[in-house]
C-alpha cells in the first residue's frame, strides 16, 4: 500500500469515527457540524466517501462462485476389516484402513470436545 493509500485509510477511518460520533449524539448533522467547527458539506462529504468504501467491500465479499464436484465413490467395509473402534461416551467409531492420520486427529479432537 502506498502512502498515499494509508493516509487515505486513516481519514476513512477518522472519519467513520465522526460520522458514528455525530449519529450518536442525538443531534442534528448541522449541530453537531457546528460544535466540531467543520460544515456540513465536508460532513456529508466524508459520510459519502465512507459510504462508498463500504459498498465497495461488500461488491467485493458479494461474489460467490459455485463448482460442482464428483460425488466420491461409496466404500463399504465389513467388520472383519476393521482396525480399530473408538467408544466416547454415547459414541463409536469404527477406523478402517486407510484412514490418513490428519483425518484421524480432526475426528478424536471432535470427539473430546464433545
Amino acid at each position: 500500500m502506498t502512502a498515499i493509500e494509508l493516509k487515505h485509510e486513516a481519514n476513512l477511518q477518522r472519519w467513520s469515527q465522526a460520522i458514528r460520533d455525530c449519529r450518536a449524539s442525538g443531534v442534528s448533522v448541522k449541530k453537531w457540524c457546528e460544535t466540531q467547527g467543520i460544515t456540513t458539506t465536508t460532513y456529508y462529504r466524508w459520510e459519502r466517501a465512507v459510504l462508498s468504501k463500504v459498498q465497495g467491500l461488500q461488491k467485493s465479499t458479494a461474489r460467490v462462485s459455485f463448482a460442482e464436484l464428483p460425488t466420491p465413490p461409496q466404500v463399504q467395509h465389513t467388520a472383519a476389516q476393521q482396525v480399530a473402534t473408538v467408544r466416547y461416551n454415547d459414541v463409536s467409531l469404527d477406523i478402517y484402513p486407510g484412514i490418513d492420520a490428519d483425518t484421524l486427529r480432526f475426528v478424536l479432537s471432535v470427539l473430546r470436545s464433545c
